[in-house]
């Protein structure tokens, strides 16, 4: 294994897990008594929290922000699974896994931008955001990063 095989991997399963967290998480606008994500909202009533789930009675931007982080999400899986495949021996074909990776970090991290950037246009200033928000924001430079990195293993 060479060190900018091993550091490609090591940033894309970042990049993944990054995602997957602000995916699943529900701190995406926050502040001292209440946290709300793409899926539920929360509201502190004493000690307690109670959350309610969104369902499919959201505005549009949150279906979009869904819908594009979950295209973001297999398209870094599949970069991901293309650059730890070499570590654990799997085969396929003929297929180039660090040119297949590096054109699916770069589409991840195009979907990422797009979503986040929908969310943020429609909750610019209206509150504050939680860390959710920002891990969602921190895996697009790192699928980006990513891609990058796989273009340069394919090229060596």
């Amino acid at each position: 294994m060479q060190p900018l095989q091993i550091g490609t991997a090591v940033c894309a399963f970042i990049s993944l897990l990054f995602l997957l967290i602000a995916l699943c998480s529900n701190n995406w606008l926050a502040n001292a008594l209440s946290h709300a994500g793409l899926w539920k909202s929360c509201v502190n009533i004493g000690l307690v929290y109670t959350c309610v789930s969104h369902g499919m009675n959201v505005k549009d931007y949150y279906h979009a922000t869904r819908a594009f982080m979950f295209f973001g999400m297999f398209a870094g899986a599949v970069s991901c699974i293309g650059l730890c495949g070499p570590i654990f021996g799997l085969q396929l074909g003929t297929i180039s896994k660090a040119k297949t990776a590096a054109i699916a970090s770069f589409v991840a991290a195009l979907c990422v931008m797009i979503a986040m950037a929908v969310y943020t246009g429609e909750t610019g200033g209206k509150a504050s955001y939680g860390f959710s928000f920002g891990l969602g924001w921190t895996a697009f430079p790192l699928f980006r990063i990513t891609g990058g990195l796989a273009f340069q293993m394919n090229a060596a």
